[in-house]
């Protein structure tokens, strides 16, 4: 038991020093290009009313000629009064679209519509319930004009009051820290809608959702996907004033309904990023279990200890790039359920029917 105690420390250690090596090499300054290509932004939505006010007033201050962008509303069968919101705007720049005759279900049929409609080859997508910073636009332009294919950016959860938001704030910090690490590494696996834009001609090159309408989720991993089996060029970006703010789920109900529906798109991931992430979520989850055996012999211990360590360390070296407020008894506790939770919203990706309410 002790060789399998230290194979799976070891695994631990292994995998976190790749991480820490990947962040070291990710700046976080935006050093512009002074690009300005034309970019159309892709918003699709249903009954946002209460979110819109927000968003409407973060792309307002974007630091971006208004000149060089647009921003399609695609209003998908809402019926509160998300769609007069919209109509108020008198900005020349704002064009608002209804989702009839969608090719594909959901949200990514929502946008298929909303790319059919833009003037641009830069197509930035967002959330109606998100708000954006000032550069984030600047740091897309700057990222295509070097000439990637697909590029995204960090998407933080907006600090809330109860247990639920605390959970969701730190599992996307958790994903994050994997998805940015991957990439850094060349290991492009996934990114979040929310912060996330491609060539129009990507977007053809992968034929648009077509291959990839397995689930409702997916027009960000799996997109993704279709990219790395296609080799096209993909990076990210961790400007300051680049990032795009959401709220977390009120309440576990909507939690895991939300998560179940987003880890369908993991079934479908490429044979090799489910190996990889397999072996990861695995021994992680084993030094949860072992804890269990701790009264036992304190070496059951140890395992999770070193993780612990690991992320503190980690989670205390991001800080310097992005801002989070997570202390080592947060952490701890946090981790634990955080492994308990990937397990039971991994079940429920397999049991729970697949659904889209709101963009």
């Amino acid at each position: 038991m002790l060789e399998i105690i230290i194979i799976i420390s070891l695994i631990i250690a292994l995998f976190n020093i790749l991480i820490i090596r990947a962040f070291r090499g990710i700046e976080n300054n935006l050093k512009s290009n002074n690009s300005l290509c034309e970019i159309s932004v892709v918003i699709p939505f249903k009954n946002e009313a209460k979110n819109l006010p927000a968003l409407l007033e973060s792309l307002k201050s974007i630091e971006y000629p208004e000149d060089k962008f647009e921003v399609i509303f695609v209003d998908d069968s809402s019926n509160d009064n998300s769609v007069q919101l919209i109509k108020n705007l008198s900005k020349r720049n704002i064009k608002l679209v209804t989702a009839h005759n969608k090719k594909f279900p959901g949200k990514k049929g929502a946008l298929e519509i909303g790319i059919k409609e833009s003037n641009y080859d830069v197509i930035a997508i967002t959330d109606a319930d998100c708000i954006v910073e000032k550069k984030w636009l600047q740091s897309i332009s700057d990222k295509t004009s070097e000439g990637y294919d697909v590029v995204f950016g960090y998407s933080p959860f907006i600090k809330g009051k109860n247990l639920i938001s605390e959970i969701s704030r730190y599992e996307n910090l958790k994903n994050f820290i994997l998805y940015f690490a991957s990439a850094s590494l060349g290991f492009h696996y996934s990114a979040t809608a929310r912060n996330f834009a491609f060539k129009k001609s990507t977007y053809n090159k992968i034929n648009g959702f077509q291959n990839f309408s397995e689930t409702l989720s997916g027009d960000d991993d799996l997109f993704i996907r279709e990219c790395v089996k296609r080799k096209l060029k993909i990076d990210y970006y961790l400007y300051k004033s680049s990032f795009v703010f959401s709220y977390p789920p009120e309440n576990f109900k909507k939690y895991f309904l939300i998560k179940s529906r987003h880890l369908k798109t993991s079934h479908h991931y490429l044979l090799k990023h489910q190996i990889v992430l397999g072996v990861w979520y695995s021994v992680n989850l084993l030094t949860v279990i072992f804890l269990f055996f701790a009264p036992i012999s304190f070496i059951f211990f140890i395992p999770f200890a070193v993780k612990i360590i690991f992320d503190f360390v980690i989670q205390t070296m991001i800080k310097k790039k992005i801002e989070h407020d997570f202390n080592l008894p947060e952490i701890f506790y946090l981790e634990l359920l955080y492994q308990i939770l990937v397990v039971i919203n991994f079940i429920g990706s397999i049991l729970v029917k697949d659904f889209w309410d709101k963009s």
